[in-house]
Parts: structure tokens; C-alpha cells; sequence
């Protein structure tokens, strides 16, 4: 029985090797077959692989990712200022003094008030008045600006349009505010706005045309100065200008604006190294880096002469310095040390949210 046995299996090994020999020729041979197979223990694999990763990544992984911040081209314009400034209609101004002091000034003194009517910090006298008693040498130069100088853009615009579009009024793009640099009038600023969100100079990347077309009044008085500047900062002593002339003038600028993850205000200052808008010590002055060197310039003018031109803590007419406190001001040269101050010192930091402006070709 065995034997037989042992015989039978013998009859099958010797049938099976020619029969395995002859599927694996017919394989090789069928380039189909030998495809589908090397596909099969491809795909395999690869699945197997697959099936590793993840269950590494679930059970013993580290993720970083970049999600505090991002850049990005924004669809909110910049704030624009237009601000006044002296022009050359010293006679006008002359007469509107006559009528309305009802006396005639010496020309030196009358020049002299119409030059501090339109002063800021980058335009104090080279030198400072003399005093004549027969005149009455502290005049109030704040009255005299709000007799001189427009409160509503009515009467410093004559049109504007938005996105080839007119607005009806201007002051619902253009806000009145006193600054640092002077009476100015001002677009898309946080000081009018709770964000960013709520301001109307916004567009989408539908509207091919994205300008702000201003035409500006002539005046006799004054001419104009425009400020560009992200939405949380304000024209400040150290600001860039952009001319504005009688002439057709465009001005095209590049925008870029820096969108922070919503936990990224909960991080220290110190490691951030920015300040957020509502981080600020001024109430109604959202913090900008511009805000921080105008309350410095503030605290040196009156550290120095207990008086200061712009005054971000305290708006009291009080604390302005008038022509008594010229010759103080010239000598205390506060706008140099004040660039000093900040740039040897880490005083004054970026906005978390500045957008970056760059003056593109006209």
C-alpha cells in the first residue's frame, strides 16, 4: 500500500513540473498576462505604502503647518489724505485779516501769522518772530484756521469717482480731521471706521477698474497735499507727499496687506513684534507706527516747551503752542530728535496689520 502510494505522488511531481514549466513559458510569452501581474504587485504595493503613512501620521507624527499669518493682494484701497497747505495768496489773506480784525497789520506780522496758520512739524520758521508789543503777538492761530480753512470737502472737492463710478457726496468717502500735518481730509481710516471691513473704498477682482479719480477746487488760499497710507495710519511729520497741481496728474500704487489668523493677537507683543489697531493707549487713536511718533513728538514738544503743535492725548486748544512758544520750538529741533530717538530705539513697532504701498509707474 505504501509503495503504491509512494508511486502515485512520484507520477504527480513529474506531471506537475512539466505543467508548471509550460504555464510559465505561456506567461512570459502572453505580454498581457506579464503586464497585469507587474501592475497588480504595483498597485499592491503601492496601497501598502499608503496604509503605512497614514497610519504613522495618526499614531506618530509631527505637523507644521504656516497658518498664523498670510500675504496676499487685498481688495481694500489704502487710506488716501489730502491735506492743506500754504500757497502764495498772501495779499487775499492779508485783507481777510483787515476785515476781520478791523485794523491794518505791519507786513512782517501779517506774513508771519499767514506762514504759522499753515505750520506743522516740517515747516517751523527758520527763525523765530521778534515781539512787538503794539501788536497783539499771541494770536489765536486755531481761530484763525477755523475762519480760513474748509471743514466739509464740498468746498475742497469737486467731484469724486470710485471705480469709474460718481459719488454723489463726498463726504461719504471723505472725513474732516485735524492731524499733525494740518487740516486734512481723510479716506478709508480706521479713525472713522471699527475695521477695515466697514470702509467704502473697497473693490473685487470683477471691477476692471479700480481708481480713485479726485478733482480738487482751486483756491487762493491753500493748495493740497496727498498722503497714502495703510487705513490705520495717519499723515504724520515723517510721511511721504505726493504733489497735487492744477495739472491732470495719475499716481498708480502697488498694495499689498498682511492678513493675520485670528490667534495670532493673543501671542506677546514681544514675540510678534506688532501692534494690532485696538492695541493702543490713546482712546479713538488706533495704534499705528505713525500714532506712536506723533505721541513721542507730542511728549518731547512738551516736555520741552509745555505746549505742542498736535497733541494725540489731549486736543485741549490750551496746549497748542502759539507764536509765544516759536522761539521754543525752533530751539528745541523736536522733529530730529525724534527720529533719532525711535531709530536707535525699539520704540515704536509696525502695525500687525500695515499694508506695504509702493509707488508703481504713473
Amino acid at each position: 500500500m505504501w509503495r503504491k502510494t509512494l508511486t502515485t505522488l512520484r507520477g504527480i511531481i513529474r506531471s506537475i513540473g512539466p505543467t508548471f514549466l509550460g504555464f510559465l513559458r505561456s506567461f512570459v510569452e502572453n505580454k498581457g498576462l506579464l503586464w497585469i501581474f507587474v501592475l497588480g504587485i504595483s498597485g499592491w504595493s503601492t496601497v501598502s505604502i499608503l496604509v503605512l503613512l497614514k497610519h504613522r501620521y495618526e499614531t506618530d507624527s509631527t505637523t507644521i503647518g504656516v497658518s498664523t499669518a498670510y500675504s496676499r493682494w487685498i481688495n481694500t484701497f489704502p487710506s488716501i489724505g489730502i491735506c492743506i497747505t500754504k500757497y502764495r495768496a498772501f495779499n487775499e489773506f492779508k485783507a481777510m485779516m483787515r476785515d476781520h480784525f478791523q485794523e491794518e497789520f505791519e507786513y512782517s506780522f501779517t506774513k508771519m501769522i499767514y506762514e504759522f496758520a499753515f505750520t506743522n512739524p516740517n515747516t517751523l520758521f527758520t527763525r523765530a518772530p521778534t515781539k512787538n508789543t503794539s501788536y497783539p503777538y499771541d494770536f489765536d492761530i486755531l481761530e484763525i484756521r477755523r475762519k480760513m480753512f474748509p471743514t466739509n470737502c464740498s468746498a475742497c472737492f469737486e467731484e469724486v469717482y470710485f471705480r469709474g463710478e460718481l459719488v454723489a457726496n463726498c463726504e461719504e468717502i471723505f472725513k474732516f480731521h485735524v492731524t499733525e500735518m494740518g487740516y486734512c481730509f481723510l479716506a478709508n481710516n480706521l479713525l472713522d471706521y471699527d475695521s477695515i471691513d466697514e470702509m467704502p473704498l473697497r473693490y473685487s477682482s470683477l471691477d476692471n477698474n479700480r481708481n480713485l479719480r479726485l478733482i480738487l477746487r482751486y483756491s487762493v488760499f491753500y493748495k493740497y497735499e496727498m498722503y497714502v497710507n495703510s487705513p490705520e495710519d495717519l499723515p504724520f511729520f515723517n510721511s511721504l507727499t505726493y504733489t497735487i497741481s492744477n495739472d491732470s496728474t495719475t499716481y498708480a500704487f502697488n498694495v499689498e496687506e498682511i492678513h493675520n489668523h485670528e490667534g495670532v493677537i493673543d501671542e506677546p507683543i514681544s514675540q510678534r513684534k506688532c501692534k494690532f489697531p485696538s492695541e493702543t493707549s490713546v482712546k479713538g487713536f488706533p495704534y499705528s507706527f505713525s500714532a506712536c511718533m506723533s505721541i513721542i513728538r507730542s511728549e518731547f514738544e512738551m516736555t520741552a516747551c509745555n505746549c505742542s503743535l498736535f497733541n494725540p492725548e489731549d486736543r485741549n486748544d490750551s496746549l497748542y503752542c502759539g507764536l509765544h512758544k516759536a522761539d521754543c520750538l525752533i530751539k528745541a529741533g523736536v522733529t530730529n530728535r525724534v527720529k533719532e530717538y525711535v531709530g536707535s530705539n525699539t520704540v515704536c513697532l509696525p502695525s500687525c496689520v500695515e499694508q506695504q504701498i509702493s509707488l508703481g509707474r504713473n
